[in-house]
């Protein structure tokens, strides 16, 4: 396993550059091991870290994390060292849970209630299609979702005949809360949300949703596409019955890379609608007729068929390297840019509308916000007029939200947030 070779004191500190000149390269501070610092001077810190985990090319400003992270050195490594293995000894990849072990460590659960996916997507089908429903049930989801959270919904919608409802997010916890209660009839059967939607950052109460859910008989199915690698959860505490997340966002893992929580008790009250390789324990097309056994009695039964070895021991490194750093000073880190850049954009005035909350709780590491100088394009001509500069940004056109999205990671500094809000101040005049 990759650790940074740093030697910190809070009065000598090597800065990036002495750091490179005494290693050589950053090839070769990749190979040499040793701890990371319990404590270091904050931006310095930081710094070394992006100077010797991450391939961003110079003068590249990539705040666009929540769509995907930046894949370190060592995951990087593991990844390409995986496939040489596999291709040099003809080695097929075996069936190891380490990957779902690491996962379910991290977010507060047993490791047979983790299916490895492919993607968040993934996940959502999982419980979208395997909740029983009937014509006229009622699915209740926000005005904010991400096309892979929302659009198997909608399908079963059409095809089944179930009523999808929405409800607007509030400006904090306990205005989102009192919408959803507002928005629940009798009919409805679950309730399918983001735990942090992709649109505007927010961070929804998901624990407080979930327990009004369960006094109420409702399922409760979480998009969990952001909080693995920005902030600390529990889903056991939580308490929703499902939760889709992935590996390449702020996990830093690389792409293709999802997980898939389903809890004990709506494992067997969940139709399995693709099966193969690893969900069932037995078969035998010789018998007459022949046998499929039963599914195995595990989350595993949705994980199955050929998987990519390499792709899942680059996971196991990224998380590897999260828990080395740190998830508590992650958080901390991530939020704390994301803060700075809140209150530099409000400070500009009203040509600056923010969408994001500025509650403390329901702020996470990303910050939505609108230009308002008069052009109805001037977000999404603000965006691509910052390529060019190499400036990495997202804008939120799905569900007419209209915004410019800002996703920072413990690789941002102030200075890049800085070089930012410059830009904003020429777009508005």
């Amino acid at each position: 396993m990759f650790v940074l070779l740093i030697t910190v004191k809070r009065k000598s500190f090597l800065t990036t550059a002495a750091l490179l000149a005494v290693a050589g390269s950053r090839a070769e501070i990749r190979n040499r091991i040793a701890e990371i610092p319990a404590a270091a001077d904050d931006e310095q810190y930081w710094s070394a870290l992006r100077a010797s985990l991450f391939p961003i090319e110079n003068g590249r400003i990539f705040l666009n994390n929540g769509t995907m992270g930046i894949t370190p050195y060592p995951v990087l490594a593991s990844l390409q060292k995986g496939f040489e293995h596999a291709a040099s000894k003809g080695a097929y990849p075996g069936h190891t849970e380490d990957l779902q072990k690491a996962i379910a460590e991290l977010i507060g659960c047993d490791a047979d209630e983790i299916a490895i996916t492919k993607n968040v997507s993934e996940g959502i089908n999982h419980a979208c299609w395997g909740i029983p429903l009937s014509k006229g049930d009622e699915v209740l989801m926000t005005t904010h979702e991400h096309a892979g959270g929302c659009i198997a919904w909608l399908h079963r919608a059409n095809l089944d005949g179930i009523v999808i409802r929405t409800f607007p997010l509030g400006k904090t916890a306990e205005e989102t809360l009192a919408n959803l209660k507002k928005a629940v009839t009798k009919k409805t059967k679950v309730i399918a949300i983001p735990h942090i939607p992709c649109t505007i950052g927010q961070i929804l109460p998901v624990q407080e949703i979930c327990d009004f859910a369960k006094s109420s008989n409702i399922i409760t199915a979480l998009d969990g596409a952001h909080p693995l690698g920005m902030i600390r959860f529990n889903v056991h505490e939580i308490g929703c019955d499902y939760y889709s997340g992935c590996l390449h966002k702020w996990a830093l893992a690389p792409l293709g890379l999802g997980y898939f929580y389903i809890k004990k008790s709506m494992l067997n009250k969940t139709r399995c609608t693709h099966v193969a390789a690893y969900s069932s324990n037995e078969f035998n097309m010789a018998n007459t007729p022949p046998t499929g056994g039963t599914l195995v009695e595990n989350a595993h039964r949705f994980y199955y068929g050929t998987f990519c070895g390499p792709l899942f021991e680059a996971g196991l490194e990224a998380l590897k390297l999260y828990k080395k750093i740190g998830p508590e000073r992650i958080e901390t880190r991530v939020r704390s840019l994301a803060t700075y850049l809140q209150e530099s954009l409000m400070a500009l005035g009203d040509k600056i509308i923010m969408f994001t909350p500025t509650e403390a709780k329901s702020r996470g590491a990303q910050v939505a916000f609108r230009i308002n100088n008069g052009n109805p394009k001037a977000s999404s001509e603000f965006v691509t007029s910052l390529y060019s500069k190499k400036i990495t940004l997202r804008y939120v056109g799905e569900n007419n939200v209209d915004c410019i999205r800002v996703s920072t990671h413990y690789y941002n500094n102030r200075e890049e947030i800085d070089t930012l809000v410059a830009e904003v101040k020429k777009a508005i005049g």
